[in-house]
C-alpha cells in the first residue's frame, strides 16, 4: 500500500513470486491407543542409568508419555539402552486388530540431539504379525522433523528444540495385527518412554493465515457503532 494513496497491490514488494509449495497448517486427531495397558517383552533389558529401568514391565504401555525434553527426571519414565545394543519391543494386543498408525517416544540419554536440525541418527523399524512368528516390516520412523510437519494443536517447546518426541508412523491403509514389534537401533544413550498402536492418526487442513477484514464488513461495523 502506497502512503497517501488508495491503491492496493498484493504480492511481494519486489514484484517477484519465487513460487514453491503453499504450506497450509494441519490439525491432528488421534484414534484409540490399542496398546494401552497391554503386555510386552523386550529382548534387551533396560539399563538403570539416570533413573531409567522397567522392573515391573509396564512403563512402555502405561499411557504415561515422557516429557518433550531430555535430562532431569525424564529417564525415570523410560527404558534406556546404549549404542551397540538393538532391543526389540514386542507388544501383544491380545487379539488381531486393525492398526493404522504407530508411535514411539524417544529421548536421551546423551547426547541431546535436535530432531529439527536433522541430528537424530537412531533408527526404529516397525513390524507386525498375526501369529507372533511371521513378521512383516512397515518401514522406519522418520526421526527428523520440520516445523511444517507438526500439527497446530501440538504444543511446541519454547526453546524451539525437539530433543525428545513421540514420533509417529502412519500406514497408507490399516493392517491386521496382534503383535507389533519395534526394532530399535540406538546410536547413543537412548531412552524410550512409551509405544503406541493406534487405529488411526488423521491430519486435516487448519488454516491459521491472517487476512485483512473485508471493507464492507468494516463499513457495517462503523455504521452500527454510530447508530
Amino acid at each position: 500500500v502506497s502512503c497517501g494513496s488508495s491503491e492496493v497491490k498484493t504480492g511481494y514488494s519486489d514484484g517477484k513470486d519465487v513460487g514453491g509449495e503453499k504450506v497450509i497448517p494441519r490439525w491432528v486427531t488421534y484414534g484409540k491407543n490399542l496398546a494401552r495397558g497391554k503386555a510386552y517383552t523386550v529382548s534387551v533389558p533396560s539399563n538403570n542409568q539416570w533413573g531409567a529401568g522397567d522392573p515391573d514391565g509396564t512403563k512402555l504401555t502405561d499411557g504415561v508419555v515422557g516429557p518433550p525434553y531430555p535430562g532431569g527426571i525424564a529417564p525415570s519414565f523410560a527404558l534406556g539402552w546404549s549404542k551397540g545394543q538393538q532391543p526389540e519391543i514386542d507388544v501383544d494386543l491380545g487379539a488381531v486388530q486393525a492398526c493404522g498408525a504407530f508411535r514411539i517416544q524417544l529421548g536421551a540419554g546423551y547426547p541431546w540431539w535436535d530432531a529439527l536440525k536433522g541430528q537424530f541418527k537412531d533408527k526404529v523399524e516397525v513390524l507386525s504379525s498375526t501369529d507372533g512368528k511371521n513378521f512383516l516390516s512397515h518401514g522406519f520412523f522418520d526421526l527428523n522433523l520440520r516445523w511444517r510437519a507438526l500439527a497446530v494443536n501440538h504444543v511446541w517447546p519454547d526453546e524451539e528444540v525437539i530433543a525428545a518426541h513421540n514420533f509417529e508412523l502412519i500406514l497408507p491403509s490399516p493392517i491386521s495385527a496382534r503383535y507389533v514389534r519395534y526394532k530399535v537401533t540406538p546410536e547413543r544413550a537412548l531412552t524410550a518412554s512409551e509405544v503406541e498402536v493406534l487405529d488411526f492418526i488423521r491430519y486435516e487442513p487448519f488454516d491459521l493465515r491472517l487476512a485483512l477484514p473485508d471493507e464492507r464488513v468494516a463499513g457495517k461495523k462503523r455504521a452500527i457503532q454510530k447508530a
